[in-house]
C-alpha cells in the first residue's frame, strides 16, 4: 500500500513538471511571435535624377511623404529665378515684344507655384526656398526696370551694373548719335573677340551700321550686350545658388540608401 501512494506521488510530480515545461514553451513561443510582430520602420522608395544619373532612393515614411520628396528635388532641380519675358528687341529691330502685362503674369504664376512647393521642413531647404523667392524676384525687378528703360533711357543712370559698361550706359543716356556709334563700335570688337567667329559679326556689324535703322540698332545693342549683360541684380545672396553640389549632398542625406545608374559624362 505504501509502495503505491510512493509511485502514485513519483507520477503527479513528474506530470506537474512536465506541465510546466508546457507553460514555459507556450510563453517563450508568444514572446516570439509578438517580437516577430513588431513593426519595423516604414520606408518606400523613390526615383530621382541628375545631370547624368538616374537615382532610386528609400526614404523613412515616418521623416517625409514622397511628395515632400518630389517637391524638394523640384526647388533644388527644377525651378530657377529665369522668367521668359520679350519686353525689347534683343536679337532683331522686328522681334516681337510683350507688354508689361505679361511678365507680371508670368512673375505672379511663377512665384505661387514656389510657395506652394511641399518641401521637407528642414533649415537647409527652407532657407533655399527664400532664396530663389527672392531670385525670382530680382529678375521680375529687373526685367521691370528695363522694360521702362528701353523707352526712357535715363533710368539707367541709377541701376548698378559693372564698371566696363560705364561708356555704354553714358553713350545711350546721352543720346548723342556720335557717342551711341563710337560706343557700338567698342562693343562690336569685344564681341568679336570672343567670338569665333569673328569675320561673320564684323559683317553682321557692318551691315547695321550701314543701313537707315542704324540708330536703332545701336541703342538695340548697347543696351542688350552693353548694359544689360553687365547689369548687377540685386540678390546678393543669391550666390548661394550656384554650388548644385551641395544641394545634391543635403537631397541625398534625406534617404536611408541610395542606387544609381550614370551615364559617361
Amino acid at each position: 500500500m505504501k509502495k503505491s501512494i510512493i509511485t502514485l506521488l513519483s507520477i503527479l510530480f513528474t506530470m506537474s513538471i512536465i506541465s510546466c515545461k508546457k507553460e514555459s514553451q507556450s510563453e517563450e513561443k508568444s514572446i516570439s511571435v509578438t517580437e516577430e510582430l513588431t513593426p519595423e520602420t516604414a520606408t518606400d522608395t523613390i526615383n530621382w535624377y541628375t545631370e547624368l544619373c538616374a537615382m532610386n532612393s528609400k526614404f523613412d515614411t515616418s521623416k517625409y511623404t514622397k511628395k515632400q520628396l518630389k517637391d524638394t528635388h523640384l526647388l533644388w532641380f527644377g525651378t530657377s529665378g529665369y522668367i521668359d519675358f520679350d519686353g525689347y528687341p534683343v536679337f532683331k529691330l522686328e522681334d516681337k515684344t510683350e507688354p508689361i502685362e505679361v511678365l507680371e503674369e508670368k512673375y505672379a504664376q511663377r512665384k505661387a507655384e514656389l510657395e506652394n512647393l511641399e518641401i521637407v521642413n528642414l533649415p537647409y531647404w527652407n532657407n533655399l526656398k527664400k532664396l530663389k523667392l527672392q531670385e525670382l524676384q530680382s529678375f521680375y525687378e529687373h526685367e521691370k526696370l528695363a522694360f521702362s528703360a528701353y523707352s526712357n533711357l535715363s533710368l539707367l543712370k541709377n541701376t548698378s551694373y559693372n564698371p566696363k559698361a560705364k561708356v555704354y550706359v553714358d553713350a545711350l543716356v546721352s543720346g548723342d548719335s556720335l557717342k551711341m556709334v563710337s560706343a557700338w563700335k567698342k562693343l562690336n570688337e569685344e564681341q568679336k573677340a570672343d567670338n569665333a567667329s569673328p569675320d561673320y559679326v564684323e559683317q553682321k556689324f557692318q551691315s547695321r551700321l550701314n543701313s537707315q535703322q542704324c540708330m536703332e540698332y545701336a541703342k538695340m545693342e548697347l543696351f542688350s550686350f552693353g548694359w544689360n549683360n553687365n547689369a548687377i541684380k540685386s540678390c546678393k545672396e543669391c550666390k548661394e545658388l550656384e554650388n548644385t553640389e551641395i544641394m545634391y549632398q543635403e537631397y541625398k542625406k534625406l534617404f536611408i540608401s541610395t542606387t544609381e545608374e550614370c551615364d559617361e559624362p
